[in-house]
């Protein structure tokens, strides 16, 4: 099956085709009878979303992907509705070249799959514990002995109470540049048997990081550890954070059930991501404080699996100060974890036959 592409750049139709697809570029719209049981791909810039319903009319016998480019959290979930009812696949805004080709596997039912060693942290809002929890699996992954990189991706807070020597926007001109070596991974912060990166500090050019810096980033990291930890923080409004979505091969969503009114806007976001509640794994933090919606209930009704529940601890520096009994709660998640990634071996437990 062919692909024609209308408004998508070269670089991306460049990274489609290494992908094996046979991609023809457009300068107009091609003829229905030409495009006929092949995909038509399209952006919003070359066709408005009033015109869909007529696309989709022209091209009866085509599949037709659209890619939103307008950025933005909010306004597009009417359209994705559209496409949805005229049959249309659909993009969000800031996908990357990776997202785009993963969306036309599953269009073209082309059966691969990826592994990838980065495990996602996002926060249900600010202040939830996301980078606190984030460092204990990577100092609890790292007691198993494998090399942990995590890495601050939370744009609006560095996630570290000082300025260090290497920090995300300190890195930044090599990230833009895609010069990252090794080297530059055995200078980062070196935090309780694992390797940290402090995020962002100049919180005035969260906005100006583009998705194909941090894609090349955590790429880079994969490459040089065996799990790359990632705090993506609280705040989908960052380039950051729709990347680590797409790109996270296990999602922890860190939340309370007094945010239970943030979880919802945040499960619809992801739904316009291809993502599903199932996709995600919940760590209710400060789980100990009174409310009137118990985490498993919260858990059940979002229908996500509850991972791990951690009280409230009143004060603390740098590590949670947790009891042997919820550290080892953690060590069991974090096996489970490395065991899904393919870094550990299964443990049996023993029977009463064994």
């Amino acid at each position: 099956m062919r692909i024609f592409s209308l408004g998508i750049d070269q670089l991306t139709i460049n990274e489609i085709k290494l992908a094996g697809f046979t991609v023809i570029a457009q300068s107009v719209l091609p003829e229905p009878e030409h495009a006929g049981g092949h995909l038509l791909m399209v952006t919003s810039e070359q066709v408005p979303a009033v015109e869909l319903r007529e696309l989709r009319g022209r091209y009866p016998d085509s599949s037709i992907l659209y890619i939103y480019l307008q950025k933005g959290v909010r306004g597009y979930q009417a359209i994705h509705m559209q496409c949805e009812s005229l049959g249309i696949f659909f993009m969000p805004p800031r996908s990357t070249s990776a997202a785009i080709i993963d969306k036309l596997r599953y269009m073209l039912e082309d059966e691969h799959k990826e592994s990838g060693n980065v495990v996602g942290f996002f926060g249900s809002g600010p202040g939830i514990g996301c980078t606190s929890i984030a460092k204990l699996f990577a100092r609890r992954i790292a007691a198993s002995g494998l090399r942990v990189i995590m890495l601050g991706l939370d744009l609006y807070d560095p996630g570290y109470d000082r300025k260090t020597a290497v920090s995300l926007d300190r890195l930044r001109p090599r990230i833009t540049g895609k010069m990252l070596h090794d080297e530059d991974f055995s200078t980062l912060v070196k935090q309780e048997g694992y390797a940290y990166l402090p995020g962002n500090f100049d919180y005035l050019s969260a906005q100006d990081y583009q998705e194909e810096e941090i894609e090349y980033l955590l790429a880079r990291a994969s490459e040089s550890a065996d799990v790359v930890i990632a705090d993506f923080g609280s705040i989908p409004e960052s380039a950051a954070w729709y990347v680590g979505m797409q790109k996270s091969v296990l999602r922890m969503i860190v939340t309370h059930p007094r945010h239970e009114h943030r979880l919802q806007p945040l499960m619809e976001l992801a739904g316009h991501m291809d993502l599903h509640p199932q996709d995600f794994q919940w760590i209710i933090n400060r789980s100990n404080v009174e409310e009137l919606t118990s985490p498993k209930s919260l858990a059940l009704r979002f229908g996500s699996e509850l991972l791990l529940e951690l009280p409230y601890y009143p004060s603390f520096q740098e590590s949670l100060p947790m009891g042997k009994k919820e550290l080892q709660q953690v060590d069991d998640k974090v096996h489970a974890l490395l065991v899904s990634l393919g870094l550990a071996q299964e443990t049996r437990k023993k029977g009463i036959f064994q």
